[in-house]
């Protein structure tokens, strides 16, 4: 019953909305209460057994006479964007035991209401079906509702697409019907363009004959163990022989690459020492871990060939979907009374490999912003659009702010007036969210901003207190965060509502 996103540029306009498309497994939720509830895939393969966890939810929140729901699975506590490497350590097992739910929770993303009450919405307009899908209040996991904004707002999305490794967004028009099995140009997948740096491995000439013309370079980034190939990029007009005369002082008989390049690449490849820089416009990796839509933008200064690229879990190694997860792909449309879904028989489920088995389970620790509360936060941020869009404004733009310094690599030096300032942020989301009940005091005088201190760590005690002392009390209460200077160095002190104080010791800056 899903229909397929177009793809494209960014439309313009008031009557546009975009929001984070979230990678998963898209689903249709039909929801009968005293009946049956099923998830079906986009091509239509049961997946209720496998998500037993988000039955009762969808019927506490449906009326009597049920609901179709049109959303992704995504794998909650990501430390970037959703992966689907871990939602497939459930998916893989057709019934999950309650250790596998409690180790890797699932949400169900809606972003869309199709049938309510017994009444068919498709022909209703997308900005009324999500009055409708709001008033459902799918507000908390496992089951939320997405965070669309104003076309206004796409500067500070790609922002926080980028930071969150999200590879497109979705734009909708808020007049658009839904067209179950069709392409529809009044929803938009927008790609998310990136920039990263590569080094050039190698080229392929315009004519093998005449090697002097290039006609892409072969480039690739380094990781643990060598360069990995990641593509090559065509490069057009004077660039074909700019880079020439520099690369042939390069030239070695072997490919630089670990792994193989695919044959028909290799063939009349021309192979250099991989020590020019440069930048390439992307938009994401394929499943074989290729650059996708790659664009060089050029050489860059050779003294710095450390890339921030790391290998991610949708990328080569991952374990594959087994069902569709593409917005693009049109299916058919069932109804609510005759689904027509196909039920995979638990003999014929794929076992877990072994790589799935013994996968460690990320810990707490090592998660920078969950994602239950990237989606908490941008639905705060909707909320405060109509009411008070300069704090939503503020909000947003501290969100982009926040997403980019727990991004950061863990090596990177930081001092306590950097992790104030993330801290800030982070509080004052919250605040939206819990409202009067998060109170907050931060006392540091400012003589100590300079002190050094590792990443995250005075974030990830201001998270855990609030979690932990302030979110659970109904009446909520105070955290303070001060510092003083002690024998060892200087001294932060997280204190809760009741709670015990975390005390962080850190270096003492430099001179006060």
């Amino acid at each position: 019953m899903q229909v397929a996103a177009g793809s494209g540029q960014a439309p313009v306009g008031p009557d546009w909305v975009v929001e984070l498309a979230w990678t998963g497994h898209r689903c249709i939720a039909y929801v009968e209460p005293g009946r049956r509830t099923r998830l079906l895939s986009s091509g239509g393969v049961s997946m209720t057994s496998a998500y037993p966890e988000l039955v009762p939810e969808l019927e506490r929140h449906s009326p009597p006479r049920g609901m179709v729901l049109d959303g992704t699975l995504v794998a909650r506590g990501e430390e970037h964007a959703p992966r689907v490497a871990r939602l497939q350590r459930r998916s893989a097992r057709y019934r999950p035991t309650e250790h596998h739910i409690r180790t890797v929770p699932v949400d169900l993303q809606v972003a869309d209401l199709l049938w309510l009450d017994g009444h068919p919405l498709f022909d209703v307009p997308y900005r009324e079906r999500r009055t409708l899908l709001e008033g459902l209040g799918f507000t908390s996991a496992p089951v939320w509702t997405t965070s669309p904004m104003p076309m206004s707002e796409l500067p500070s999305l790609l922002n926080i697409a980028e930071a969150k490794g999200v590879e497109a967004l979705h734009a909708r028009h808020l007049g658009s019907r839904y067209k179950p099995g069709q392409r529809s140009p009044l929803w938009v997948r927008v790609p998310v363009p990136r920039i990263g740096r590569v080094l050039v491995g190698g080229w392929t000439p315009v004519d093998p004959r005449h090697p002097d013309r290039i006609a892409s370079l072969l480039v690739g980034v380094p990781e643990q163990g060598g360069l990995r190939y990641v593509g090559r990029v065509g490069v057009s007009g004077d660039e074909r022989r700019r880079p020439v005369a520099g690369l042939r002082q390069l030239h070695r008989e072997s490919p630089p690459f670990r792994g193989d390049v695919p044959p028909d690449i290799a063939r009349d490849a021309i192979w250099v020492e991989p020590r020019l820089v440069g930048l390439v416009d992307h938009t994401g990796f394929t499943a074989d871990g290729r650059l996708r839509l790659p664009h060089w933008r050029g050489a860059v200064a050779s003294g710095s060939a450390t890339m921030a690229w790391a290998r991610r879990e949708d990328e080569p190694g991952a374990a594959p979907d087994p069902t569709p997860r593409h917005e693009s792909e049109p299916t058919r449309t069932p109804t609510p009374e005759d689904p027509r879904e196909t039920v995979v028989p638990v003999d014929q489920t794929p076992e877990p490999t072994a790589s799935q088995r013994s996968a460690p389970d990320e810990s707490v620790e090592s998660r920078r912003l969950e994602q239950h509360f990237v989606y908490n936060s941008l639905n705060a941020i909707a909320s405060l659009i109509r009411t008070d869009p300069m704090r939503a404004r503020e909000l947003l733009v501290g969100f982009a702010d926040l997403s980019r310094a727990t991004d950061r690599p863990a090596d990177t030096p930081s001092t306590l007036g950097d992790e104030l300032a993330a801290v800030r942020d982070y509080l004052a989301l919250e605040q939206a969210r819990f409202g009067k009940r998060l109170r907050v005091e931060i006392a540091v005088d400012p003589a100590l901003h300079r002190a050094p201190v590792d990443p995250l760590r005075l974030l990830a005690a201001v998270r855990d207190t609030v979690q932990r002392d302030i979110e659970p009390r109904a009446q909520g209460g105070l955290l303070s965060v001060t510092a003083e200077l002690a024998d060892r160095g200087c001294t932060v002190t997280v204190t809760g509502a009741a709670g015990e104080p975390r005390v962080l010791v850190l270096a003492a800056p430099a001179a006060v």
